[in-house]
């Protein structure tokens, strides 16, 4: 059964069975509050005639010398009169009848049956309807009298029916109603309950863009919302998943490309070298390019294992100067700078930083190293240092060529590059800013490049590793 049914059925049944308890002891209250009234005005009744009877028979000094039954059939015959508008009859002990103002339909009752001064009452039911007949059993000037009233409660017992017929017209009209309001209720609540399950059916399908509408702030908007911030988060993940997915097939691709080419040319030299006799200049420029290709392919190699694992190191951190981290990495540069004739600016000022040296030494060494290419001949590289709100910053800016906007999103790419001939012919594989990004972000920092064509190129590390955290 659907939930929208168990709603349904389990509400409306609960409705139902509330209006009709409600109802029938309602009917009951009110029907036996009518038939008690009419109980105790009968019992009033009898008492009324017993009093008049025992009065007059008390006043009556003629009882002295009378037989009782005389008696009593002489005060029956005065009072008689003033017994009107209901069916009475008195009776002694054997069943004769002393007075009857109706030909009513008397059930006769022994004496036996009946206890002194006890009144005692039933409801019958005939072809004519529903009759009261009390009885009490008393004693006149010593004689056993039983004193009788016949009351028609038809239409008590009438009334009844109506209001049971009227009751149950109620409960059809009411329970339509219920139903009808009951089931525009399911409907809206289970509304949002079917858009999750339609939800559920699209992300299992693949469609991970699919959310629910639903505005109202009820457990089921609660639900909905945790619902669609799920399906957000599953989208991101299932898209980072493609991504990473894509970058290794990219990844697997470069490296094959990077590998097969030296490849080539190293297995067709050696082909050359065992199949033909070459002159030594040819042998020796033939020999050093195998020798040249394959410190290329270790030195891709290398790379390869260091951005492997250098993307879940965890860094050594140690205490230094901002001028001592420089000063290692332009010492290790200043050959291949002097050799260039690129001149180096520093504008920075000396304060202590925090950071695993190494690993930044070998993040400056690449960015230097990118620089010099990028300037070429006669450039100029300029390096700035600062700190601020806690982060340090260096910032190295080269006088080459620059790259298009478009191309800095993709430069910390493993094997990406923005000129491959020139990285190619200078050696570089692509891998040095993917490494350095991986570096940055184990010291929780980033890099940041600004460039413009023509221009040159900025590139801007910053990490947390102020030790006084004063802005310089």
């Amino acid at each position: 059964m659907k939930l929208s049914w168990k709603i349904f059925s389990n509400t409306f049944l609960v409705v139902l069975f509330a209006l009709t308890l409600e109802g029938v002891i309602l009917l009951s209250m009110t029907f036996h509050k009518a038939y008690l009234l009419e109980v105790e005005r009968e019992k009033e009744n009898i008492e009324n005639i017993h009093r008049d009877l025992v009065t007059l028979l008390a006043n009556d000094s003629s009882t002295l010398y009378k037989e009782p039954i005389k008696s009593i059939e002489e005060a029956i015959d005065t009072l008689k009169n003033n017994w009107n508008g209901e069916f009475y009859r008195i009776r002694d002990e054997n069943g004769k009848v002393l007075f009857q103002n109706d030909n009513a339909g008397f059930l006769d009752k022994e004496s036996s049956e009946l206890s002194l001064y006890r009144i005692v009452y039933r409801v019958e039911k005939n072809a004519k309807g529903y009759f009261l007949q009390m009885s009490v059993l008393t004693e006149l000037l010593g004689q056993p009298i039983i004193i009788e009233v016949y009351k028609d409660l038809t239409q008590v017992f009438l009334e009844k029916e109506e209001q049971q017929r009227i009751f149950i017209i109620t409960i059809i009209v009411v329970g339509a109603i219920s139903a009808l309001l009951n089931a525009v209720n399911v409907i809206k609540l289970t509304k949002p309950i079917h858009k999750l399950i339609y939800a559920v059916k699209k992300i299992r399908s693949g469609d991970y863009t699919e959310r629910v509408e639903y505005k109202e702030k009820d457990e089921v908007g609660i639900l909905a919302s945790d619902f669609n911030g799920m399906a957000e988060q599953l989208e991101e993940k299932i898209q980072l998943l493609k991504e990473t997915a894509k970058k290794q097939e990219e990844l697997a691709g470069s490296l094959a490309h990077e590998i097969r080419t030296p490849l080539t040319a190293m297995i067709g030299y050696a082909d050359l070298i065992k199949r033909s006799k070459m002159e030594e200049q040819d042998f020796l420029y033939a020999v050093d390019y195998i020798i040249s290709e394959g410190k290329r392919l270790e030195t891709l190699s290398n790379r390869m294992m260091q951005l492997l694992i250098e993307k879940n190191a965890i860094p050594n951190y140690s205490v230094s100067t901002v001028q001592n981290l420089l000063e290692d990495a332009l010492e290790a540069m200043n050959p291949v700078f002097d050799k260039k004739k690129i001149a180096v600016k520093k504008s920075s000022i000396n304060f202590l930083i925090k950071a695993d040296m190494e690993l930044m030494k070998n993040v400056l060494l690449n960015i230097l190293d990118n620089g010099g290419k990028a300037a070429g001949v006669n450039g100029k590289i300029m390096i700035e240092t600062g700190c601020k709100s806690g982060n340090v910053w260096i910032s190295i800016t080269d006088n080459g060529m620059g790259m298009p906007k478009e191309e800095i999103s993709k430069i910390q790419e493993a094997f990406y590059r923005v000129d491959k001939a020139r990285s190619r012919a200078d050696g570089g594989a692509g891998l040095g800013l993917a490494i350095c990004s991986n570096i940055m972000n184990i010291h929780k920092g980033e890099m940041l490049f600004e460039s413009e064509v023509g221009k040159g190129t900025t590139v801007t590390l910053v990490w947390k590793g102020s030790i006084d955290e004063q802005d310089i």
